[in-house]
């Protein structure tokens, strides 16, 4: 059970975000109302996960005035469709600006922050939290070929970085080569391990708390960033973070702890057309607990491990069930698994061969339903898609589950 005294926002706060979500979200109300919440007390509250979240809001009409951003990752055939208020906007950049500006400080005003990312919300806001710090802000399509990323930045010789660890892999391996060197990298969007990290620093002979890993979703906005000096992952004031067990036994409901591993499962008191209340994340984290940072007892957790279910990342959302979908039209009954391995999206099937019309059949499939990952991979952004053949005993995930991210997990 969560004790919101441990999380350091009262009940009363509580109250007003479920209030506003339910007058904004018929639908919601009513969710709540049959999950009998009467107090609306955090640990009352419906989790909302992908299922719920697929049947009421991706792709429900726009609220008035509402910015919306488009993603990859249903189960329906359809792309998912967040929204923002103007207030989500301007609470997401005033988070990422003050985050940004400790982190920027020794830059002189004026320097040349580019932002090399893929769609979605963070790339959109990227300009607009640079050009409030006094950055000279640039960015690049994230549809132009591989070539013209690297020519813009060797040209641009940027202070400031801002993109993917996927996309950054793709630049580092890129010939001609990369010639700029950024005093400081932000990464978003991918798993960043310390490993990774020092090698960024290296390649740009920086210090590797000259790389800033933050985390954030284009539900929620911003939600961490790594602490180098703790070594821990710092959630944002206006985020309340639990833990559910990855797989809750049947029959049984799911129930969320504030400390531990398990999934991560999100609250933010800075949204308004997103109804952020115990939102399942899908991302497998370690360690959550209260710590001491700097001074402060705040959020943290010791990593981000990987996804357990919904939807795989690769540059942007596959959604999880459109893999399943390709593989059951083309390799029918055929068990398999999704693994990234070295930039390459590799779906694992077991087979005792593939021919070349299975597997442009299935890489097809993959890219009709994601179609901004199919634009990065044309672009040269992140790795291509394999489907390589297995015997049911290399087969990592076992037969009773299917994984997917298995580098990851």
């Amino acid at each position: 059970m969560t004790d919101l005294a441990t999380v350091g926002h009262d009940q009363a706060a509580i109250e007003r975000l479920v209030t506003g979500h339910m007058r904004r979200f018929p639908w919601y109300a009513d969710l709540v109302r049959r999950s009998g919440a009467a107090s609306h007390a955090l640990d009352s509250l419906p989790l909302l996960d992908q299922t719920v979240l697929e049947a009421h809001y991706y792709g429900a009409p726009a609220l008035p005035d509402a910015d919306t951003f488009l993603t990859s990752g249903t189960s329906g055939g359809f792309r998912k469709a967040i929204q923002y208020s103007a207030s989500d906007d301007d609470a997401y950049v005033a988070q990422r600006r003050r985050l940004f500006a400790d982190f920027l400080a020794p830059l002189r005003k004026g320097a040349v922050a580019v932002a090399d990312l893929g769609t979605g919300h963070a790339a959109a806001s990227a300009r607009r939290v640079f050009l409030d710090l006094g950055l000279d802000a640039r960015d690049i399509d994230f549809m132009s070929p591989l070539q013209e990323h690297v020519a813009k930045l060797n040209a641009w010789q940027p202070d400031v970085l801002f993109t993917m660890p996927m996309i950054l892999d793709q630049i580092l391996q890129a010939v001609p080569g990369l010639t700029a060197r950024p005093r400081k990298v932000i990464v978003v969007g991918d798993l960043a391990p310390p490993a990774w990290r020092e090698h960024v620093a290296t390649r740009f002979g920086i210090g590797v708390e000259d790389v800033l890993d933050i985390l954030g979703s284009i539900e929620i906005g911003a939600i961490a960033y790594l602490d180098t000096r703790s070594g821990r992952y710092v959630f944002h004031d206006h985020i309340i973070a639990e833990v559910m067990d990855p797989s809750p036994v049947d029959g049984e409901p799911a129930r969320c702890r504030d400390h531990g591993d398990g999934v991560l499962v999100l609250t933010s008191l800075a949204r308004d057309y997103f109804p952020a209340v115990r939102y399942v994340t899908g991302d497998l984290v370690s360690g959550l607990a209260r710590t001491e940072v700097d001074g402060r007892v705040v959020t943290t957790c010791e990593r981000l491990l990987g996804r357990v279910n919904g939807d795989v990342k690769h540059g942007e959302r596959i959604s999880s069930y459109d893999l399943g979908q390709a593989v059951a039209r083309v390799f029918p009954g055929r068990p398999f698994e999704v693994s990234e391995d070295g930039g390459t999206l590799c779906v694992r099937i077991v087979s005792e061969g593939i021919t070349d019309e299975q597997r442009q059949a299935l890489i097809g499939a993959v890219r009709a339903a994601a179609p901004d990952v199919a634009n990065m991979i044309d672009s040269g952004l992140v790795g291509a898609i394999a489907v390589v053949p297995i015997s049911l005993q290399e087969l990592r995930s076992g037969r009773g589950k299917r994984r997917f991210n298995l580098s990851e997990a």
